[in-house]
């Protein structure tokens, strides 16, 4: 399914809880599977954000009564204008800073004295590098070689880390989004790091289907929920050369085992686990079979 979500209106639920943990990360698991895209955890709970058409009345009251069998919940429901979305981010959105090697901003923010500088205007993508997840895969990725690599970004949502991949020098990115608006998005994006027209990029909607079977890609990151994961593992295998390295987040620190279980499965060997706040992000390299 596609959809060009910029133009929709969103549902935005702010839940606080009590405890937080762990229903704080039981409920972004529960209502990732709804379709909400924007997560915005804190210390007393989350705020999340989905197109208002895309969201069942019922099935989101089944995750607040599930939630209130494990804490106490207060929950508020209201709809975010179009319109009002840019000033909200606006408002509210800081940089990230990824240890002092690579600063996420938006484009008016003033850039880094030095490091990576990536330049986002969400919208309503997923990827600003607020989130775990994304910051988790953009650290990973200044310890990897990307010069001159062919790369693979699945779910790019913003593009941030497909735009990052350019800056650290890889010859070929593909970057590949369901959703129609994420792909808008990062064109968008590519253009405020003034890399619209490099013919490196080639940003596609659609799903792991686009991948065809041919080894071609030296890095894949894939930054999605466990079960799309889960699903698509055996086709990432499908496109990534032996010796190549992928990088998998989008999952809790107890979703691990689940995950290492498929890229032993696959003949991948753990390089690296990363975790953040709860979140997870698994290095592995495709050895010879």
């Amino acid at each position: 399914m596609s959809r060009e979500f910029i133009r929709e209106d969103y549902l935005k639920v702010e839940i606080i809880l009590d405890p937080v943990l762990p229903a704080r990360e039981v409920a972004i698991a529960w209502l990732s599977e709804l379709e909400f895209e924007v997560f915005e955890p804190s210390d007393t709970g989350l705020t999340v954000y989905a197109p208002q058409k895309v969201i069942s009345p019922q099935e989101l009251l089944d995750v607040r009564l599930r939630l209130e069998g494990i804490a106490s919940v207060k929950w508020e429901e209201s709809i975010v204008k179009t319109q009002n979305w840019n000033a909200k981010w606006e408002a509210d959105y800081e940089p990230v800073d990824v240890e002092g090697r690579a600063m996420v901003r938006a484009p008016f923010h003033s850039p880094p004295k030095s490091g990576l500088d990536i330049v986002i205007a969400p919208h309503m993508s997923f990827g600003t590098g607020h989130h775990s997840t994304t910051w988790l895969m953009t650290r990973a990725m200044l310890d990897l070689d990307l010069d001159d690599k062919d790369v693979l970004d699945m779910g790019c949502g913003t593009g941030v880390l497909a735009l990052a991949a350019m800056k650290l020098g890889a010859s070929k990115v593909l970057a590949i989004d369901i959703e129609e608006g994420a792909y808008r998005n990062t064109l968008e994006n590519a253009k405020l790091n003034d890399l619209d027209g490099d013919n490196r990029l080639n940003a596609v909607c659609g799903d792991a289907s686009k991948l065809g079977s041919s080894p071609t890609h030296d890095l894949i990151l894939a930054n999605i929920n466990r079960n799309i994961l889960l699903a698509d593992m055996a086709t990432y295998d499908s496109v990534l050369k032996v010796g190549g390295k992928i990088a998998l987040s989008g999952f809790f620190i107890g979703d691990v085992p689940v995950i290492s279980e498929e890229t032993e499965r696959l003949g991948w060997s753990v390089v690296e686990v990363l975790e953040s706040d709860g979140w997870a992000c698994i290095i592995c390299v495709k050895t010879p079979k």
